[in-house]
């Protein structure tokens, strides 16, 4: 019984070490943030209901980084987590920026054997800092959150125990303040630490 045992257990190693890939190590991105809010100048005419338009700022450069980990099976499917802070501001509104910790999970999945992943994931920001928004026109500063959903789309490259280069967006769906939503688009690349150390 004990060697059956053991031969299973070398089996199920020796498969679980062929069909899947954990990693983790640092990451930096390159930002293009901005803010989301409701515009009442503008209407939309829908079917059953008539809603406001949104307006988004002007972008602003912020640098991101901080670590991820990841798990790779060898049917196409990832799964990771990405925590790293950066910063979110707009040139339409000064120097207030909003300093954040964001947590976000995903899913992935390899388009074909090409090495290029489609990533979707949920997840939080915690925001560090409360800026004035003293004399900004379309911010009131009233209503801040502490805390922030985020919805991630993006497209990664991932050249196998070597590094990922990945770019998409970041949106808000929840408000930071008055009626702002966070909006980022990026560029960035992660660097599987523990494979190349191995």
């Amino acid at each position: 019984m004990i060697k059956r045992l053991l031969l299973l257990g070398i089996f199920l190693n020796s498969f679980l070490a062929i069909s899947q890939t954990f990693e983790f190590g640092p990451l930096i991105q390159y930002h293009r943030s901005a803010f989301i809010f409701e515009d009442r100048s503008k209407i939309i005419v829908g079917d059953n209901d008539i809603d406001y338009g949104n307006k988004t700022t002007e972008s602003d450069s912020h640098f991101a980084f901080g670590g991820y980990a990841a798990y790779y099976t060898e049917n196409t499917f990832s799964y990771a987590a990405d925590l790293f802070y950066v910063a979110t501001s707009s040139p339409n509104y000064g120097d207030n920026t909003f300093h954040s910790i964001n947590l976000i999970p995903t899913v992935g999945a390899e388009i074909g054997n090409s090495h290029l992943h489609f990533n979707l994931g949920i997840g939080v920001g915690f925001m560090l800092n409360k800026p004035s928004f003293d004399n900004v026109k379309d911010v009131q500063p009233k209503n801040y959150s502490a805390i922030d959903g985020l919805v991630k789309l993006a497209i990664q490259y991932r050249i196998k125990e070597i590094l990922s280069i990945d770019g998409g967006v970041l949106y808000g769906v929840s408000k930071v303040v008055d009626e702002q939503r966070r909006f980022h688009f990026y560029i960035g690349t992660r660097v599987p630490l523990n494979l190349i150390l191995n």
